[in-house]
């Protein structure tokens, strides 16, 4: 029977974890290094062992905490400079503790290895990137700022059609099928066993097989995006970040906007104002005027242009039992037509916790406001604004890197999806945002042309070659041609049909095999 090494001390596992977890941070913008993903989680293989399920578990933890604590440390710059009431040693206790609890799916990942290892035999690679895709699916529903590992390889274009077919969901399966294969590299070494070409051959095969795939749907989607039509839209985007807007009178910000929108060149289809430009509500209320309305409407007339525009919306409802009105404010974004009319509004479905409300507030009135917490409602259904040229989707921030919110607007022919994200600084997470959001045009077959208030902006193109790249916290003024080609995906029509093939390949493949014996181990530290 083959034999194993011996655990190695448990300082030294307990170093390797910790710098997996750093690793994992360079694989993400701005550094990118995509090409990293393939091997980066060999040293977590390395440092589970089957001898040792307890450690394992702590290891686990460890990784988990620290790995999501470093993908998200801006969340220490966003608390430290809005809630001044929390230290910096609080905010980091809080990114610690959101760490903890979103890490938590490595907890249920890692300890398995060995276990699947020895009840699957060989087929065990195939069956961790399953689980790793089920736990990152069911965490999709449970994270504040959910992370699709898969993402890593947006800027890889032949693998990245992976997701026109599976969703993101195949390009984390892949992934981790990669370091799982060269992972029994590994542990054959340390067992003295034969080299597994069956699993190596069939890893590089499947790898092989999704580059080729990748090339021919790249090709075909650019042949048809050069016959397609193209709208001109204006590219704008401020270098003030919230320090500044917050000092500033808000009509400073909304002037700005407006300088930008009136130097736009004549001809030009649609102007896009990113989430919160205008920092005035833009519905009616009846018997009032609304100014900030008539501006932009004169705006679009004037000019004969269309405008997306993020603002705000608040109504007022009477409530005879009360004697007053009951007032619901909306994150929304208002389309004006080149007429100067507007033809529809769209209210954000899925606020942002701990941002636009605060989870279970109502039981705390106060802490909203001292942590500077806003206050606003859920939108109840999608809109589709239809333009001159296109009918357009405008998901709001957050809900691009939602698959489940997207997939509510696949009959779009382009989405502008509008974000604010100077709220992080110039950190990681505008970077880490547009990554996440990129995946959505190549998932649906739906360009998007993404305006971040102070960047990352872009354009994506379906088969996910991306244009037009801003640079944070720089004013951009510029208009830019969007090719309007949309094309139709496997995964918009089935959805997380790859999800529910892993998870049902886990439940029959538990049930149809049974454990084998684990390799002896040569030698027992029962210390860990």
């Amino acid at each position: 029977m083959p034999t194993t090494t011996a655990p190695a001390p448990l300082w030294l596992r307990t170093v390797v974890t910790a710098s997996s977890a750093w690793l994992l941070t360079l694989v993400v913008p701005p550094a990118s290094w995509h090409w990293l993903h393939w091997v980066v989680y060999l040293p977590m293989f390395w440092v589970m062992h089957p001898d040792t399920p307890r450690s394992n578990r702590w290891l686990a933890v460890l990784y988990g905490t620290l790995s999501v604590a470093l993908l998200f440390q801006w969340i220490v710059h966003t608390i430290t400079v809005f809630a001044s009431i929390v230290p910096w040693v609080g905010a980091v206790a809080i990114l610690l503790l959101f760490g903890f609890a979103f890490g938590l799916p490595h907890v249920l990942l890692w300890p398995m290895v060995h276990p699947l290892r020895q009840r699957f035999g060989p087929f065990w690679v195939l069956a961790v990137p399953a689980l790793q895709v089920v736990l990152e699916w069911l965490s999709m529903g449970l994270m504040l700022f959910p992370y699709n590992h898969g993402v890593s390889q947006y800027r890889t274009p032949f693998v990245w059609q992976l997701a026109s077919v599976t969703g993101i969901w195949g390009l984390t399966y892949l992934v981790f099928l990669v370091n799982a294969a060269l992972a029994e590299v590994m542990f054959r070494v340390q067992e003295g066993r034969p080299f597994p070409r069956t699993t190596v051959a069939g890893a590089a095969l499947a790898l092989g097989g999704v580059v080729v795939f990748g090339a021919w749907r790249y090709e075909r989607v650019e042949t048809q995006l050069r016959q397609a039509k193209t709208m001109s839209v204006a590219q704008l985007q401020s270098a003030k970040g919230m320090e500044i807007r917050l000092a500033e009178h808000p009509r400073e910000g909304f002037n700005d906007w407006l300088r930008q929108t009136e130097g736009i060149p004549e001809g030009t289809d649609v102007a896009v104002w990113a989430e919160g430009a205008c920092p005035f509500n833009l519905n009616e209320t009846p018997g009032r005027p609304n100014r900030a309305k008539e501006i932009l409407s004169e705006v679009a007339k004037r000019q004969s242009i269309e405008l997306v525009v993020g603002g705000g919306s608040r109504e007022r409802t009477p409530d005879p039992e009360m004697g007053e009105d009951r007032v619901s404010v909306f994150n929304s974004v208002f389309h004006f037509d080149a007429d100067g009319e507007v033809t529809d509004r769209y209210d954000k479905i899925v606020p942002l916790p701990f941002g636009e409300y605060l989870p279970f507030g109502g039981w705390f009135p106060g802490v909203a406001n001292a942590l500077n917490i806003g206050n606003f409602e859920a939108g109840t259904f999608p809109v589709l604004f239809n333009g001159q040229d296109a009918r357009m989707a405008s998901p709001i921030c957050y809900e691009a890197i939602l698959p489940r919110v997207c997939r509510l607007f696949r009959d779009a022919d382009l989405f502008v999806t509008v974000t604010n994200d100077a709220w992080f600084g110039n950190t990681r997470a505008p970077h880490q945002h547009a990554m996440l959001a990129a995946v959505r045009a190549t998932e649906l077959g739906i360009p998007m042309f993404r305006s971040a208030y102070t960047g990352v902006s872009f354009v994506v193109e379906p088969h996910g070659a991306i244009q037009y790249e801003t640079e944070p916290f720089t004013e951009v003024h510029r208009v830019v041609q969007v090719r309007l080609g949309s094309v139709r995906t496997i995964y918009s029509r089935l959805g997380d049909w790859f999800v529910w093939v892993c998870g049902l390949g886990l439940l029959v493949g538990w049930g149809i095999t049974r454990r084998t014996d684990a390799p002896e181990i040569a030698e027992t530290n029962p210390s860990t």
